[in-house]
């Protein structure tokens, strides 16, 4: 594989843009991006998006590499893929391989780590919710990737366990806030009832764990709470599940009273626990105490 450079490309997640995610990324990290339709289902040529996402001179030898590397540990990336005519700049026609859009973000999750755009990427897709619609649609190669992504990370196997699970429990109350509510959420909603959560339990919105955690505006709070964290937001939204499971057409506000509710109920033990055991949980650092 050829050496890679990371373009300075900003990636944000522009507002009531109906294109599928992988046009979007596309457009705003500016490269082409060959598609076709057949039967319904858009299919991508790989190799745009390896030459686009890895920021590869040489995608074919890129991709090549990958599958064959894949394969020794039992993944067969063909089977995400079609061939399909790909007309090239000489105006020749050449089969490639083409994937849907699932196949293109499961190819960016078995990138080489730090490769060109893919951590961008990467983030991107989870803030767009892909990667609960990738574990909704292939629940098992998506908590292997997971699995694989928090290992780089250094993360323990105790807590692996304990954020695959919250990566479930968080499917599961999206999906109950979804169809509790009347009419169709906006993408808005789903940050506002995560704030609900938040602010139930901890007393504080996203935004403000961040800053105390010191982390980016885009960065995933749970990928760096502790396994205690992880599990009392755990709870919270899967009692918050629960309740909205025995609802049906809400209104907004019904529905974000409920998981604030169930959660500042959750609220209450983890605050006597964090007493007890000296620390902010929320965040993980030391309770303050006064002096005397």
């Amino acid at each position: 594989m050829s050496d890679f450079t990371t373009p300075s490309v900003s990636l944000s997640l522009p507002a009531n843009d109906p294109r599928p995610l992988p046009e979007i990324i596309a457009d705003l990290a500016g490269f082409p991006l060959a598609y076709a339709d057949i039967e319904g289902e858009r299919y991508y040529a790989v190799q745009d998006w390896i030459a686009g996402v890895a920021h590869s001179g040489e995608p074919r030898t890129f991709w090549t590499a990958m599958k064959r590397r894949l394969k020794k540990i039992g993944i067969e990336m063909r089977t995400l893929c079609t061939q399909l005519p790909y007309r090239a700049r000489d105006g020749k026609s050449y089969k490639m391989d083409y994937a849907a859009a699932v196949g293109l973000y499961q190819i960016t999750q078995r990138m080489d780590a730090n490769t060109g755009l893919r951590d961008k990427v990467l983030k991107f897709l989870a803030q767009a919710g892909v990667v609960l619609d990738d574990f909704r649609i292939d629940p098992e190669q998506a908590i292997d990737a997971a699995i694989e992504a928090y290992r780089r990370m250094g993360k323990s196997e105790e807590w692996i366990a304990v954020r695959i699970q919250s990566k479930a429990a968080r499917l599961r109350f999206t999906g109950a806030f979804k169809h509790a509510l009347k009419g169709e959420p906006q993408r808005w909603h789903y940050g506002v009832i995560t704030d609900a959560m938040r602010l139930g339990l901890w007393k504080r919105n996203t935004a403000k764990l961040r800053e105390q955690m010191g982390l980016k505006k885009d960065a995933n709070v749970r990928d760096h709470q502790s396994m205690l964290a992880v599990s009392y937001e755990l709870l919270a939204e899967t009692i918050s599940a629960t309740e909205l499971e025995m609802n049906k057409n809400l209104e907004f506000e019904a529905a974000r009273r409920i998981v604030h509710d169930n959660s500042e109920d959750v609220g209450k033990h983890a605050e006597a626990t964090g007493k007890r055991l000296g620390i902010d949980i929320a965040t993980n650092r030391p309770l303050l105490t006064s002096s005397h």
